[in-house]
């Protein structure tokens, strides 16, 4: 019976170790999505702890693998909405800009939905940013 726990105990030990190797990288997580990077004088009144881990928004890519950006549309309707699961609000409906949405002040996840209702402006939401292209991040339209 000793033996037995020993000998779990001295496997259980080694575990962390062997699931090291299962847990991907950032980079290998996001991908052509890059990896979040940020300067300390961005962050003013941001959670560093609720930082994204990926750069650009899921839906900016070509064919959800390309890095090279999709062109965005510019918008003349509704101040926000809901599109394929995700927030985005306008931001200047004379000429048609928008930006997706992101928690943590634009620092954090970007915020996700289901319908319009739940991209209604709220505290800690703003623009995403920090994306490797500000205009594709911030807003614009094409």
């Amino acid at each position: 019976m000793k033996f037995t726990a020993a000998v779990l105990l001295a496997l259980a030990s080694q575990l962390p170790n062997a699931l090291a190797g299962i847990v991907p990288s950032a980079a290998e997580e996001c991908g052509s999505l890059g990896v979040m990077s940020y300067t300390a004088s961005s962050l003013d009144g941001v959670d560093p702890a609720n930082i994204r881990k990926c750069r650009e928004h899921p839906l900016s890519l070509k064919d959800g693998s390309s890095p090279n950006l999709q062109a965005r549309d510019c918008w003349f309707g509704d101040a926000y909405g809901c599109s394929k699961g995700y927030c985005w609000q306008s931001c200047d409906r004379k000429k048609g800009t928008w930006c997706w949405t992101a928690w943590n002040d634009g620092h954090g996840n970007w915020r996700t939905c289901s319908g319009k209702e739940q991209c209604a402006p709220a505290a800690q939401s703003a623009c995403g940013k920090d994306c490797k292209d500000p205009k594709e991040c911030g807003c614009s339209c094409h």
